[in-house]
C-alpha cells in the first residue's frame, strides 16, 4: 500500500505544546474554538468539531496501523486501533500537547478538574481543527506524530490490555482490580492490588501507583496462566 504524501504540511515531531500547535492555524480561531467546552460562555464550542475529529483520528490511526505493520492480521490491527482511539489514549496525548490546562470551561469545573473524557474530546476537536485548516495531510501527520507514534509500541506490551485480551478471546468476564490494602505513610503510600475474574484471584502485585501495582497484578496473573492452564481456573 502506498504511503500518504505529506508534501507541504507545517507539521513536525517538534509540535509537542500549545503555543507551538498554535502555528498550525495561524490567525484562524479554530484552535480556540477547539479547546472550548460546551459549559463556557460562548457562542461556540467544540463539540462539531469533535465529531468531525473522531471521523479524522480513526481514519488517520486506521492508515498508519496498515502502513507500519504489514502482514498483520486484521484482528491484530483492530485491536491496535482500538487501544489507540480509546479516550484514555486520547487524553495522554492531550496532556503531551499541554491542552488540558487550556480548555474553556464554565464555573462547573475547576482549574484542577478537566476529566480524561474532556480532555480526549478537546484532543479529537484539535484534529477536527486541523483538518479544516489545512486538510487531511496535515491532520494525519498530527495524529500520527502525537498519537500513533507515541502509543503503538507502548500498546502492545501493556500486561492489563494483554490480560483484558486472554479473557475476552476465552468468554471469560473482564478482569476487576482491588485494592487490598495500602501501607506507608500518607505521602508516599504504596499500594497492594489483586485482580480477579468473577471471584477468581490470578494475581496481586505492590508499588507506589495504583496504575503500577494493577499492572504489576495483571503480570502476575498471566504468568499464573501460562502455568495453571485455563481449565483450572473454574470461571463459568
Amino acid at each position: 500500500m502506498p504511503a500518504l504524501p505529506f508534501a507541504n504540511t507545517k507539521a513536525t515531531a517538534e509540535i509537542l505544546n500549545i503555543e507551538r500547535l498554535e502555528q498550525l492555524f495561524g490567525s484562524s480561531n479554530l484552535l480556540g474554538v477547539a479547546l472550548t467546552h460546551k459549559s463556557a460562555a460562548s457562542s461556540e464550542n467544540n463539540e462539531r468539531l469533535e465529531f468531525l475529529g473522531d471521523a479524522v483520528i480513526e481514519l488517520a490511526v486506521r492508515w498508519s496501523l496498515l502502513n507500519d505493520n504489514p502482514g498483520v492480521s486484521e484482528g491484530e490491527l483492530t485491536r491496535m486501533k482500538i487501544d489507540l482511539v480509546r479516550k484514555a489514549t486520547l487524553a495522554r496525548c492531550a496532556d503531551r500537547l499541554e491542552l488540558r490546562g487550556a480548555i474553556k470551561t464554565g464555573p462547573d469545573f475547576g482549574e484542577r478538574e478537566i476529566p480524561d473524557s474532556l480532555a480526549a474530546d478537546a484532543y479529537e476537536a484539535v484534529v477536527g481543527a486541523l483538518f479544516i485548516e489545512n486538510g487531511f495531510q496535515e491532520a494525519f501527520q498530527f495524529v500520527k506524530e502525537t498519537l500513533t507514534d507515541c502509543e503503538a509500541a507502548s500498546c502492545s506490551g501493556d500486561p492489563k490490555t494483554l490480560l483484558q485480551e486472554y479473557c475476552q478471546a476465552r468468554g471469560f468476564p473482564l478482569p476487576e482490580y482491588r485494592v487490598d490494602f495500602t501501607t506507608g505513610p500518607s505521602h508516599d503510600p504504596v499500594f497492594q492490588i489483586s485482580v480477579s475474574v468473577k471471584g477468581s484471584v490470578l494475581g496481586a502485585g505492590r508499588a507506589s501507583s495504583k496504575k503500577n501495582a494493577q499492572e504489576a497484578a495483571a503480570t502476575a496473573a498471566l504468568q499464573a496462566l501460562e502455568g495453571e492452564g485455563v481449565n483450572e481456573l473454574h470461571v463459568e
